[in-house]
């Protein structure tokens, strides 16, 4: 193989786990658009992970650098840190492995949610003080959950809230997709009643991908039509809330809880004033974290850019 491979990843779990696949041959490692800006015209391959960075930090000045690139790999479902028409412009494909860590993510989601009914954050507390559990939780069964999103991810989570006794509703871009509608879901909503479902939920929960479309789609028109003591669960991006409306629903008490493996700014700061909130439940973009979501996306990666290697036809384009 004769392809020079970069990765742009800030977690080194992703990286070793691509690079023992290709070795002997080396897997450059960029953790910073700077380093990818000074390294990307060298490149054949590059492999990006979302994780840390911020839409489009692959953009079209980034793209104008990198006259060998053949290919951008992402490293997941998501391909929100490429600006995947400017790739296109410029005859670059962008591809995406989709289904990989859909079950790890959706595991995480149900923890989530867990993590709110069950007032995580407020009993862990407790345990560090040595006191008694002297809450109250709430149940998952007989609570409305809305999907925003009925991707590979949403449709795993259907029978996963079913099995704790929850109603499902879902809310997506394309109907056309599910005709004969889907199992488990009770009804489907298109994207412009999206806050005819808002306000139907006990449970909402965000996974659907970040664009211009979707940035900020829980506003503060959003929060305003949910129930009062709703709860909003984010598997998507950070950008897909808008932090200013989410905090003034916190703030007035009408959402009870916001719990989420994404955040607007990754590593986050520790000192976070939102992270001291108990009603908010945070992990650090773990979601497609498991060892066979790891193993298998790598795995995946390896084979498409192996496929480019052979002139054979990619699997996961975006922008054909």
């Amino acid at each position: 193989m004769s392809l020079k491979i970069g990765f742009l990843s800030k977690v080194d779990i992703h990286v070793d786990e691509v690079a023992a696949l290709f070795a002997p041959e080396p897997v450059l490692n960029f953790r910073t658009r700077g380093e990818l800006a000074a390294g990307i015209g060298d490149l054949d391959v590059l492999i990006a992970m979302n994780q840390g960075y911020t839409q489009f930090t692959i953009d079209a000045e980034m793209l104008a650098k990198a006259d060998k690139l053949k290919l951008v790999q992402h490293h997941g479902v998501a391909a929100d840190i490429t600006d995947v028409d400017a790739a296109a412009a410029r005859g670059i494909p962008v591809a995406t492995v989709p289904g990989q860590n859909c079950r790890s993510v959706a595991e995480q989601a149900m923890f989530l949610m867990l993590g709110l009914a069950k007032r995580a954050r407020t009993t862990q507390r407790l345990v560090e003080e040595g006191a008694m559990g002297d809450i109250v939780c709430s149940e998952l069964s007989g609570r409305m959950l809305c999907l925003v999103g009925l991707g590979t991810i949403g449709k795993m989570l259907v029978p996963m809230a079913r099995g704790f006794g929850m109603d499902v509703i879902g809310v997506r871009k394309d109907l056309s997709k599910d005709e004969g509608g889907i199992d488990g879901v009770e009804r489907v909503f298109a994207v412009d009643a999206l806050h005819t479902a808002l306000a139907m939920a006990d449970y909402t929960m965000l996974v659907l991908p970040l664009n211009r479309e979707t940035i900020n789609i829980i506003d503060g028109r959003a929060f305003a039509v949910m129930k009062d003591g709703a709860a909003l669960v984010n598997l998507s991006r950070g950008g897909n809330v808008d932090r200013t409306a989410l905090e003034a629903a916190l703030e007035g008490g009408r959402l009870a809880g916001y719990a989420t493996d994404v955040l607007w700014q990754e590593p986050h700061d520790p000192n976070d004033p939102l992270l001291k909130d108990e009603r908010v439940f945070v992990t650090p973009h773990t979601g497609g974290k498991s060892i066979e979501a790891i193993q298998d996306t790598a795995r995946a990666v390896y084979d498409n850019v192996m496929r480019l290697a052979r002139g054979e036809k990619l699997q996961g384009v975006l922008n054909e």
